[in-house]
């Protein structure tokens, strides 16, 4: 992580978008702390790290679009074994409760990238895989940001405390030192 951080210091914008198609939330609380420092600002980066979540979910969508059923099932059985035994039902979620089924497949830490590419197996209408994507997208970065603005600020008050506390220290040093 330290080299990204780096890269994004050094590139700022030109290397946000392809750290943002891998890197994911984690970045994004990074991203809000260095807007908080001053590297960035915020709606470029917040726009960019918007983009760089949904061009890697409308690769999955068609990946599983073209692909067949039993190709998913059986490049993720192994990993999923509930997948091969309810694709159904999840094929009835994602058709009834898109919203929802995008929300919890961007939360599910291993299982969103299989769980976008059964959002276009199950021939999801990419219009509403789109909108309910962009939805997500939009809060969950927002939300990311805040975290990260919010570390940033803490972690500037944590130094103005630790700048103090060192003082302390050394007073109280020097006063043992001049007693003792």
């Amino acid at each position: 992580m330290s080299s990204t951080l780096l890269l994004l210091i050094k590139y700022k914008y030109l290397i946000l978008l392809p750290l943002a198609m891998t890197e994911g939330p984690l970045l994004a609380i990074v991203v809000g702390f260095f807007i908080h420092l001053g590297y960035l600002s915020l709606l470029p980066s917040y726009l960019i790290l918007i983009l760089g979540d949904l061009v890697p979910d409308n690769v999955y969508y068609y990946i599983g679009r073209y692909s067949s059923k039993s190709k998913v099932i059986e490049k993720y059985k192994s990993k999923l074994t509930f997948l091969s035994k309810h694709f159904d039902r999840i094929e009835t979620i994602w058709h009834t409760h898109t919203f929802k089924t995008m929300f919890f497949s961007k939360l599910a830490y291993g299982l969103s990238i299989p769980l976008i590419i059964i959002s276009g197996n199950v021939k999801l209408p990419y219009k509403k895989f789109i909108l309910s994507a962009n939805i997500v997208a939009i809060f969950q970065y927002g939300i990311f940001l805040i975290i990260g603005y919010y570390f940033g600020r803490s972690y500037e008050l944590m130094g103005k405390y630790a700048k103090f506390a060192g003082i302390m220290i050394a007073v109280l040093g020097i006063i043992f030192a001049l007693i003792y």
